[in-house]
């Protein structure tokens, strides 16, 4: 409805528990990190001299959101936190800088919530002002830098007690908070104004070996200048399995470690080449599980994310060869120090581990990226490559059928591109059999096989020809390339798409890695060549990568599968979309199931058409997957699924720039105008235009005109509606969508009552209510909603109370109720009833001999009854 509403203020009585002298005072908040997306944390420490029992009382962190003084998510401290040591709380979708401590819910606050810190229930430390929304943020008049949204505050080192006045105003006039720049996560886990830092270890983790079945292996060394004595502390090595932060088994160091020399611990079932150095149960590790190294209890270096469990294995978005899983790795010769931040993203922004294929064992005990001596590797004749399996082919091409296999696509009728891609999803999905990731190697001896040289393999982007049993890790060799980067989507060997071969090529390892994750894009003008492989350009700037000439159609249309075959339907994969423009970092970082950029390669695709090498591919892997690329099979079809976004329709709609002025939302009841008058055609040709609503309440209106006039609808709740605009010139047409909302005015009056409200007991009254602006149509109820039951009576806006007899003074409260047939409102007024004293007392007859009793006590009961 379209009336003002005058909102009456409730009086309401907050009551805070007062601090209490039990409350610990050395329970402190010092930092608090509100930064982007996800990105929360709130960190408690112990300030004083002692430790402090959490179970002894009931330590809580409460939010309070908005305003409110109703308390929301909350956490219970648990267990003892000695002196000088802090709780972290985070939020479970943060970054994982940010992941220290624990997950918690109380962290969904934004700049405008507050924190309670209280021990049963008495305030002992607050964080925002209780009751108050800033709006978005608490800021200081008195420090331009200072806001609670995007920044991270820590409390300055003079602050040892809490703040227990939350209703004060935040950060009050003393600010007690330094503030850092937004996203700032390096003060977690510790208190005081600066980032937490950790004594740095000479013995460090240098070689770790995550292989086929019990082939494990890590390697310690001594990478100081000096000898370590290992017996002069407790050093230890432990194992974290699945993102558990309770150590496993564990290895105590013992003995001199001299400068360059390495410990080694082992599988005791692993093959020989592995068994150098100790047999231990603290390899008992897979690619999910992490390693920490510790000298008196103190972290000096780590493998792997203490508390994380990654799901199979922690991978790098800028190196797609980097795997804690069926990979060696070997620390790089520039790191001279541990790692000492356990709970910290791994491998981190700066990735210090050198990789290195399944099952490499050659680098085992001696420190440095190089192996510790040259085992020549013999070609088995066979097997197809080396190190991999014969497959069972799944599927025969030699009688495939693109009549039968396609026939719901070729004989479909589609309303749009999403719908024929959709059915052609469903036809290259039947028949998927998922391979192995060892497996892939064997169906890419053969989808990408030499035809001039069956020993050989054609490299994706140097295009040279290389022996079959050339595959490593090695630089030299030749590995598997995610056409469509795993860390866009899909980074667990897991998942369907990992191992999806319609999409996996051999190429060189350098090559490999320089390619590393970026998007594809035309980047020869501003990148650099590849010095391994002429024609392929990088552009790191600009997140570019450029392939040759000769498989830009190639790389198209692997890219096109992926986003055709992924539709989010498969219950380990997301639904994988090709997107114009290059992805940013973050999303990468964040595993984002897209890939750029589409339009760059629709004309790839076009510059270099489905040759004899394409048909081959989707034959063997056909042979040995089971489906097949449809964009080789009917390299039409890319122009019918995405010419549309890419400026090259199937079916060219009228090239003119339709132009609709039209407002987001409308209030109901009001006249709506949406304007296309600004609409002209490029050649002046006459154009017509027709209006169909198509979505919301059924409205009635003139179509045929540019300007669209119509009453929007009375709505009991905001609701869209859409009109389609459908321009054409007699020829060719083309169409808009236009959506507004339409805003539900909610039924408000301003109401006033009229008549005696202050009664004695037995009195009657008559109270008249009054509405501004009375609309027609309108139904009134009255009822008593509390005091004693009075006997009343009303007529529309009139309301008779008769009050009733009250043994001590009260409020009556009579509730009107407004309706218009669809919604109600409410308004009440009180009338006061006082109790009266009675006139006097007379003798009950026949009281007899007891008159005498009655009269002594007439005093006592005047009395009672007056209080």
């Amino acid at each position: 409805m379209n009336n003002k509403i005058n909102a009456v203020a409730k009086a309401v009585t907050l009551l805070l528990a007062a601090s209490s002298t039990a409350a610990n005072a050395d329970l402190v908040i010092t930092e608090y990190v509100e930064g982007g997306g996800s990105n929360k944390a709130v960190e408690i420490s112990n300030l004083g001299t002692s430790a402090v029992d959490l179970d002894a009382a009931q330590y809580a962190i409460t939010l309070y959101s908005n305003g409110s003084t109703e308390a929301g998510n909350s956490s219970i401290l648990t267990g003892t936190l000695a002196a000088g040591s802090s709780i972290v709380y985070h939020n479970g979708s943060a970054d994982d800088a940010f992941k220290v401590g624990i997950e918690s819910t109380v962290t969904y606050f934004n700049g405008d919530d507050a924190l309670l810190l209280t021990k049963d229930g008495a305030i002992i430390d607050r964080f925002g002002k209780l009751g108050e929304d800033p709006g978005s943020e608490w800021t200081d008049a008195n420090d331009a830098n200072f806001s609670t949204k995007d920044k991270t505050l820590r409390r300055k080192a003079s602050i040892t007690t809490g703040d227990t006045n939350a209703s004060a105003d935040f950060p009050g006039t003393d600010n007690q908070w330094l503030v850092f720049d937004k996203d700032t996560s390096d003060g977690l886990g510790c208190p005081g104004e600066g980032a937490c830092t950790a004594e740095p270890g000479v013995l460090i983790i240098t070689e770790y070996v995550e292989g086929g079945g019990n082939n494990k292996a890590v390697e310690l060394s001594n990478v100081g200048g000096s000898a370590i004595d290992l017996d002069a502390a407790v050093y230890t090595l432990s194992l974290y399995g699945n993102g558990s932060t309770d150590a496993g088994n564990t290895e105590t160091l013992t003995g001199m470690l001299a400068a360059g020399e390495s410990i080694v611990f082992h599988n005791s079932s692993a093959d020989d080449a592995f068994k150098v150095g100790t047999a231990s149960t603290v390899t008992y590790f897979n690619g999910d599980d992490a390693l920490v190294l510790y000298k008196d209890d103190v972290v000096i270096d780590r493998l792997g994310k203490l508390g994380e469990d990654p799901g199979s294995e922690w991978t790098d978005p800028n190196d797609a060869n980097f795997s804690t899983k069926d990979k060696t790795l070997r620390r790089k010769d520039s790191v001279t120090a541990g790692d000492t931040d356990a709970t910290a993203a791994f491998p981190g922004d700066n990735n210090q581990w050198v990789t290195f294929d399944k099952d490499t064992a050659d680098g085992l005990g001696c420190a440095g990226e190089s192996a510790c001596g040259e085992t020549p590797v013999e070609p088995d004749p066979d097997t197809p490559c080396s190190g991999c399996e014969e497959l069972t082919p799944v599927a025969d091409p030699t009688t495939f059928d693109g009549n039968v296999y396609y026939t719901n696509v070729l004989t479909g009728s589609f309303d749009d591109a999403e719908a024929m891609k959709n059915a052609i999803s469903v036809a290259i999905t039947a028949g998927h059999q998922q391979l192995t990731y060892n497996q892939v190697w064997t169906t890419l001896s053969y989808s990408d096989e030499d035809p001039a040289n069956s020993s050989n393999v054609i490299e994706l982007y140097t295009g040279l020809s290389v022996s079959k049993q050339n595959n490593g890790g090695n630089t030299s060799d030749w590995n598997r390339e995610h056409v469509w980067a795993k860390s866009h989507g899909f980074p667990s060997e897991s998942q369907l798409g990992y191992t999806d071969a319609h999409h996996l090529r051999p190429t060189n390892v350098k090559v490999n890695s320089t390619r590393s994750n970026y998007d594809f894009n035309e980047c020869s003008d501003t990148g650099t060549e590849v010095a391994d492989a002429p024609g392929n350009y990088l552009d790191t700037a600009a997140r570019c990568f450029e392939p040759r000439d000769q498989v830009k159609g190639d790389v198209a249309r692997m890219i096109l599968y992926m986003d055709t075959r992924y539709q989010g339907n498969d219950s380990n994969m997301p639904d994988l979309v090709a997107v114009d423009r290059i992805t940013t970092a973050d999303e990468v970082s964040n595993n984002d199931p897209l890939h750029g950029k589409l339009c760059t390669l629709y004309a790839w695709h076009q510059q270099d058409p489905v040759d004899a090498t394409d048909t081959q591919r989707n034959d063997a892997v056909y042979k040995y997957q089971g489906n097949r690329n449809p964009y080789i099979d009917y390299p039409e079809w890319v122009q019918q699924v995405y010419g549309d976004q890419c400026g090259d329709p199937a079916n060219p709609s009228l090239d003119v720039d339709v132009i609709i002025d039209a407002p987001e939302q409308v209030n109901e009841a009001e006249t709506l105008v949406i304007d296309a008058s600004a609409t002209v055609a490029e050649d002046g040709s006459e154009l017509s235009f027709s209006w169909e609503q198509t979505a919301g309440p059924e409205l009635t209106f003139d179509g045929t005109k540019a300007i669209l006039s119509v009453t929007a609808p009375e709505v009991t709740a905001d609701t869209a509606i859409a009109f389609t605009l459908t321009v054409s010139d007699g020829v060719l047409d083309k169409t808009q969508v236009v959506n507004v909302s339409v805003i539900n005015v909610p039924l408000a009056f301003d109401v006033s009552f009229s008549g005696n409200t202050e009664l004695n007991e037995g009195e009657s009254t008559t109270i008249t209510a009054a509405i501004a602006d009375e609309p027609e149509g309108l139904t009134y109820t009255w009822k008593q909603v509390s005091g004693a039951a009075a006997e009343y009576s009303a007529d529309g806006l009139v309301l008779t109370v008769n009050s009733p007899e009250v043994s001590v003074d009260q409020s009556l409260v009579f509730e009107l109720v407004i309706s218009d047939g669809e919604e109600q409102v409410t308004s009440s007024v009180s009338v006061n009833v006082s109790n009266t004293l009675e006139d006097g007392w007379s003798k009950p007859e026949g009281a007899g001999s007891l008159g005498a009793g009655l009269l002594m006590l007439l005093p006592f009961l005047w009395r009672r009854r007056q209080s």
